[in-house]
């Protein structure tokens, strides 16, 4: 079964699913191999087959490069697709989260902001994370599925 397909069906077993930075990233860039496997999430999105959170830790992240840079155009765009994504709550992390993140570094080693990712998908009832950090997956973390790109690639990257 190909790439897409597989991660589509595994999509939808969850109403609600967490979005890490690099989907976001992958996906305004246009980034091979990634950008048939982005779509169809975001696509799915729209059509309202799951819900999303994202935090805005990755809000953060998105617009470094674009800042960075100077291109006040591309951060504009990054706001407004940020803005426009349906079915989506943009969460900042509050106490709850932080103890979460916390927790979750404690017992999984976990980096703070992916701690922080995690926890605040998890808080706000995310079944699964979608991602394309291994260093997540091989954590191990209980009550989250999650789903890394890498392994709905149609073809394997080199």
């Amino acid at each position: 079964m190909e790439g897409s397909k597989r991660l589509a069906a595994e999509l939808a077993h969850y109403k609600r699913v967490g979005l890490d930075s690099s989907i976001l990233i992958y996906h305004l860039e246009d980034l091979a191999p990634y950008a048939e496997l982005t779509e169809l999430i975001f696509a799915l999105l729209a059509k309202g087959e799951f819900s999303a959170v994202l935090s805005t830790i990755s809000v953060t992240e998105l617009l470094v490069k674009p800042m960075a840079s100077g291109k006040e155009d591309q951060v504009e765009a990054c706001e407004r697709f940020l803005q426009g994504l349906p079915h989506t709550e943009i969460v900042a992390p509050d106490y709850d989260i932080a103890r979460e993140a916390a927790r979750l570094r404690g017992r999984y080693g976990l980096r703070i902001p992916d701690a922080l990712l995690l926890s605040t998908s998890l808080k706000r009832g995310a079944e699964a994370f979608l991602t394309n950090d291994a260093e997540l997956k091989r954590a191990g973390v209980e009550g989250v599925a999650i789903l890394l790109l890498d392994d709905y690639l149609s073809e394997k990257k080199p």
